[in-house]
């Protein structure tokens, strides 16, 4: 293990990403919703390891209470007071727009008041980019990351959002140095059917995309079922064999929120996995996990959206 990682962030914090992130030095981290044990232990592991200086914003009473379990790492932090979650949301952003803050987290409130306000047209972080979402999964014994996308934000992309999507995660394979990306566009089969909507999409989507893909250094296949994106077995015995991306994928691109949303949430509770959370399209890049998430994964996802921050 690396020296200055803490033994128990050993799998669910991968040493290289936190020391590639600290050594391109702190950046100021807007936290909307900072009234909570895991955010402030999260923020207080990444300012005492030099990734990050938080700007706590939220309940400033409730936070002040809970301070001195984390005084050592949060001594001297900024508070920002809000009201309720709306507020904390709006003056995170408000944080961001005016440049005291190079990056936006979420902590204990709803994604989708955060993303209300970092999408108000006037203050907002709007680029002109569609935002989506990337977890990058990384469990005991994996053989490298593997990455979901969208399932936190876009429901049911269209064509038009879906190229936003696999691009970004295409920047996040990039940051995590992932050589050789294979993307699967899954849905729950391998062949083209006008029943399944999810597979003509895939089908359509991965033919328009493949010279970007080439272009980009990725491979695209779709539609694919799920066990022959990631099972070398299941592609042989589907007679996909010999396609670059069955059975090695580790991009996999859902046709809508409820299936990424449930895949990324049983490799966390099945597998022990870390889901890093990140959204891109924004002027900067967004840390995003579920409430549930534990503190060594919101960790994980403030080194990579750190990393985020430098690589384009």
């Amino acid at each position: 293990m690396m020296a200055d990682v803490p033994a128990e962030m050993a799998y669910l914090c991968p040493p290289s990403l936190l020391l590639r992130a600290r050594a391109m030095g702190r950046l100021a981290v807007a936290v909307a919703g900072a009234n909570a044990a895991h955010v402030l232990e999260s923020v207080g592991w990444a300012r005492d390891f030099g990734l990050i200086e938080p700007i706590l914003v939220g309940d400033k009473d409730w936070i002040l209470r809970h301070m001195a379990a984390y005084e050592r790492q949060l001594a001297g932090v900024r508070i920002v007071a809000a009201d309720d979650e709306e507020d904390a949301a709006r003056l995170a952003v408000n944080l961001v727009h005016d440049g005291e803050a190079k990056l936006l987290m979420k902590g204990h409130l709803h994604t989708d008041v955060l993303m209300r306000a970092a999408l108000q047209p006037e203050v907002g972080l709007r680029t002109g980019q569609r935002l989506s979402h990337v977890f990058a999964m990384i469990w005991p014994g994996a053989p490298g990351y593997l990455l979901i996308t969208d399932a936190a934000l876009n429901v049911a992309p269209n064509p038009a959002t879906m190229l936003h999507i696999v691009r970004h995660a295409v920047r996040v394979a990039r940051v995590l140095e992932m050589t050789d990306p294979k993307i699967a566009m899954l849905s729950a089969t391998e062949e083209r059917s006008a029943a399944m909507a999810s597979s003509m999409a895939a089908g359509a989507f991965a033919d328009e995309f493949q010279a970007e893909a080439v272009a980009l250094g990725c491979a695209i296949t779709g539609p694919l079922a799920l066990d022959v994106a990631i099972s070398k077995h299941a592609a042989k015995i589907k007679g996909l064999q010999h396609d670059s991306v069955a059975g090695a994928a580790n991009i996999l691109v859902v046709p809508n929120i409820e299936t990424g949303n449930a895949l990324f949430k049983m490799l966390v509770h099945l597998k022990h996995a870390t889901a890093m959370g990140v959204v891109l399209g924004a002027s900067v890049p967004i840390i995003l996990n579920s409430r549930a998430d534990p503190a060594e994964a919101k960790l994980a996802s403030i080194a990579l959206a750190r990393l985020a921050a430098e690589i384009t």
